[in-house]
């Protein structure tokens, strides 16, 4: 009886969704002053869109030891968000501005928004399961000297691995491993790669060759080559 209860409950339930999208979800801010950027987050539900904003400090990104602390303390902020709440109509937009108060860097800082539904009110009159989904944008803000450097590394047990010695993150992808030009194996990994952080690579790399692979910072990309 309690098990043919909850399938009626769930069969009178009507999801219902505070849908919303965003028309980026990274940015790229200079350490200088008044350096901003808008998001612009849409509202195409049928309900009424109640927002809150919340800002992360990402420390020591992509080390073991990352952290991601909530930012409470006004004399903290470093990134500002306005507005900080909303309200935003079915059907209409509502543009968010970043703007970084960092300046003087000597390597990027990074810091996660995240754009959080909160309940409103539900106009039905049925049983309703509202969905709340939150969207979180990536928000890098670098040095004016800001420069990627890719090294091959290996360890005590020559496991390879490419670190980025610069000041800023890239991403790294496309990695293929040629013994010789005519000999090429694609590597199946890609990530971005921090500062000060590294990619521990798969495989057997142990006859020489090099490596080619796609090096993308911000709207830039290259193609690089690292000999083994």
């Amino acid at each position: 009886m309690k098990h043919l209860l909850a399938v009626i409950s769930l069969l009178l339930a009507q999801p219902v969704s505070a849908a919303m999208s965003l028309d980026k979800i990274i940015l790229y801010l200079q350490d200088k002053p008044n350096s901003r950027e808008d998001i612009v987050v849409t509202n195409p539900d049928r309900e009424t869109l109640y927002l809150q904003t919340e800002i992360y400090r990402v420390d020591n990104p992509g080390l073991p030891d990352e952290q991601r602390v909530r930012v409470v303390d006004p004399k903290d902020f470093k990134l500002l968000v306005s507005p900080s709440k909303a309200v935003i109509p079915a059907g209409e937009q509502k543009r968010f501005r970043l703007m970084s108060l960092e300046q003087g860097l000597e390597r990027e800082k990074v810091y996660r928004v995240t754009f959080k539904p909160v309940v409103g009110d539900i106009k039905t009159d049925r049983t309703a399961l509202k969905i709340l989904v939150a969207y979180q944008a990536l928000i890098f803000i670098q040095p004016e000297s800001g420069e990627y450097r890719l090294a091959l590394e290996t360890d005590s047990e020559n496991t390879l691995a490419i670190a980025n010695n610069g000041n800023i993150n890239v991403e790294v992808s496309a990695i293929q491993y040629c013994r010789t030009p005519a000999e090429c194996t694609p590597v199946a990994q890609s990530r971005r790669i921090y500062s000060g952080a590294k990619l521990v690579l798969d495989g057997d790399f142990s006859e020489g060759g090099y490596l080619e692979l796609l090096a993308r910072s911000g709207r830039e990309s290259e193609k690089l080559k690292l000999v083994l």
